[in-house]
């Protein structure tokens, strides 16, 4: 099976006078707050099976292709100052198989140290620990008793307190609760944000507005109506409802405050910094048959290339595809799995797929890795 290398840049189209030219270099970290997420072109494979990158614009333009067995490092070229360059043109839509988008991961986390702001690896978006539970619609946080939540954005508090009353008007059917029956989530709080603009300038098909649900709390600082800043309490963990063990459960929503409107909160927390101090990043992907229907795997196996892409794997994350149906190809990202707080750098990636199947990608520092597999 040939190895596929993926170096993954960023676009510019600049109009010249005799031609036109499409110059990517490798986008940096980039606040989300400040600076719109534009989608990368990731460079395609050579004959030779390397790859073919594109520099940014300079007074004679070079290749700069990544050494096998390093992490390629960001690049930043100087453009030409003696001419003024044209204004941008709308930039490129990326390849429908590969691609990276900066400035997602916008959400702080609902929990700050010293308590536990990890997510737990063992119940992710759309898993059902080996079928013993139902399919998660979220993240959860294990954390003691009386931990404090905190808002992950900037919002307006739209339900605080508990969901033993259906949501749906008096009389109508279907009966509906904010989670699948009543009392899931026992006492709760969602709050309602806007989409950061440059979020949707990467996705004008993105629904909104977007809510953050926060479940199973012991206690509610927060009422209807109030308005929240990123990091303010809003409450204390607990195991209200349905909860086996003190913990804070939660969801990302987008369009609707519904639980069928869930999606996978790895694609918007902040992500943790590696051992260099530098932001980590999140793998998204899809597979599809022929007829471009998602295919359901069992096993997906990442893993980390430190030395590059010939070096050896120091750990390696196993996932599966979303276990409900419901949960897979969801805008905006129309994915079927999602890995978030991956350090940057190379992994491999194996699944079965028409036989085991393996391939390369890389994930740049507080960045979103989207790939498709046929």
């Amino acid at each position: 099976m040939p190895r596929i290398w993926i170096t993954l840049v960023g676009c510019l189209t600049l109009v010249l006078t005799a031609a036109c030219s499409v110059i990517a270099p490798i986008q940096s970290y980039i606040n989300s707050t400040s600076t719109a997420p534009q989608p990368s072109i990731l460079a395609s494979p050579s004959p030779g099976g390397g790859i073919t990158p594109i520099s940014e614009p300079s007074a004679t333009p070079t290749e700069i292709p990544p050494t096998p067995g390093e992490t390629p490092l960001p690049i930043t070229v100087a453009a030409p100052q003696a001419t003024p360059l044209p204004s941008p043109l709308p930039p490129i839509p990326c390849p429908p198989d590969r691609c990276t988008y900066p400035g997602s991961l916008f959400l702080t986390r609902p929990i700050a140290p010293p308590g536990n702001d990890s997510l737990d690896v063992t119940y992710r978006f759309g898993s059902t620990q080996s079928g013993m539970r139902d399919p998660h619609h979220g993240v959860e946080f294990l954390n003691g008793f009386g931990t404090p939540v905190l808002a992950a954005a900037d919002g307006t508090v739209v339900v605080a307190g508990t969901d033993l009353d259906p949501t749906s008007p008096r009389g109508a059917w279907p009966i509906t609760f904010y989670g699948p029956y009543m009392n899931f989530y026992g006492n709760l709080v969602v709050i309602e944000h806007t989409v950061p603009e440059a979020l949707f300038q990467a996705f004008p098909d993105m629904p909104r507005p977007l809510y953050t649900l926060y479940g199973h709390l012991s206690e509610i600082d927060v009422q209807v109506g109030q308005q929240v800043t990123a990091g303010e309490q809003i409450g204390k963990v607990g195991q209200a409802g349905i909860a086996t063990g003190s913990h804070l459960h939660f969801e990302v929503r987008l369009g609707e405050n519904t639980y069928q409107a869930s999606r996978n909160p790895e694609l918007y927390l902040s992500p943790h910094l590696d051992a260099n101090g530098q932001p980590m990043g999140a793998v998204a992907g899809r597979f599809l048959d022929s007829f471009q229907n998602f295919l359901e795997l069992d096993s997906i196996v990442l893993q980390h290339l430190p030395q590059g892409p010939d070096g050896p794997s120091d750990f390696q994350v196993t996932v599966l595809t979303y276990e409900e149906k419901g949960l897979i190809g969801q805008p905006p990202w129309l994915e079927s799995f999602a890995v978030g707080d991956l350090p940057a750098g190379w992994y491999r990636i194996t699944f079965p797929m028409g036989g085991l199947r393996q391939d390369l990608l890389q994930v740049l520092p507080g960045q979103v890795t989207m790939m498709t597999f046929r």
